[in-house]
C-alpha cells in the first residue's frame, strides 16, 4: 500500500490516557466537546482560556478540571501528555501545535494536519471499539460511517464480547491440540451466538470442562 503524495503518514494507535495530565487550549464549543471526550477515558485535565463557557465553568466547579484563565505559554505543556489545541485563533493553535508537536501528542482541532495526531470519530460496544478518520477530509463523512456502524453494532454487542473474552481464555487454558483451538476460536464468532445468549451459556459450559 502506498502512501499519497504530501499526505502525512499516520499510524493507527489506540493509546491509554487514563491519570495522564491533558491539556485543552480554548474555552468555547469544540474545546469543551474535546474535555468531555477526554473526562469519560479518565483523564487529568487541565484548560487553559482567558474566559470559559458556562458548562467548563461547572466543570471547574465541580473539580472534574483544573482551569487556568489567562492566555496559554508554552511552557504549561511542559510535562502533558497529550495537548489539544483549540482556540478560537487558527494561527494561535497552530503556532503552539508546531512547537510542541515534536515532543509530545498534539491535535490541533482547528487544522488537522498542524498537529501530530487525530482524535477520530469513535464507537464503543464495550471491548469493541470501532474508529474512523478522513485526515480532515470530510468530517462529516467520518460521522455518517459511524452512524452506520451504530446501527450495524447496537447496545447488545457488549455482552456478546465479553463472551468472546472468556471464552477465549478458557480456549487458551484448555489441553487441546492448536488446530482445535483455532476451530474453536472461529466457531464463537458464529454469527448465531450473537443472537442467542442461551447458546452463549451453553457452549461456555463445555468450554469449562475442557
Amino acid at each position: 500500500m502506498t502512501k499519497l503524495q504530501g499526505l502525512n503518514c499516520m499510524f493507527p494507535l489506540m493509546v491509554d490516557i487514563k491519570d495522564k495530565k491533558c491539556v485543552v487550549t480554548g474555552g468555547g464549543k469544540v474545546a469543551l466537546r474535546k474535555v468531555r471526550a477526554l473526562l469519560e477515558e479518565g483523564a487529568k485535565i487541565t484548560v487553559i482560556s482567558p474566559e470559559l463557557s458556562p458548562e467548563l465553568e461547572e466543570l471547574e466547579r465541580a473539580g472534574a478540571i483544573t482551569a487556568v484563565k489567562r492566555e496559554v505559554r508554552e511552557n504549561d505543556c511542559e510535562d502533558a501528555f497529550f495537548v489539544v489545541t483549540a482556540t478560537n485563533d487558527q494561527e494561535t493553535n497552530q503556532k503552539l501545535a508546531n512547537r510542541l508537536k515534536h515532543r509530545t501528542l498534539v491535535n490541533d482541532a482547528s487544522s488537522a494536519d498542524k498537529g501530530n495526531c487525530h482524535v477520530p470519530a469513535s464507537l464503543q460496544r464495550g471491548r469493541l471499539i470501532l474508529s474512523v478518520s478522513t485526515m480532515g477530509a470530510s468530517p462529516i463523512l467520518a460521522k455518517k460511517i459511524k452512524d452506520r456502524w451504530a446501527q450495524e453494532y447496537p447496545e447488545d454487542m457488549e455482552s456478546y464480547l465479553d463472551f468472546l473474552f472468556n471464552a477465549r481464555e478458557l480456549i487458551k487454558k484448555a489441553n487441546l491440540a492448536s488446530s482445535d483451538k483455532k476451530d474453536l476460536l472461529e466457531e464463537i464468532t458464529d454469527y448465531k451466538y450473537k443472537q442467542s445468549p442461551h447458546l452463549r451459556e451453553d457452549l461456555f459450559k463445555l468450554f469449562q470442562n475442557f
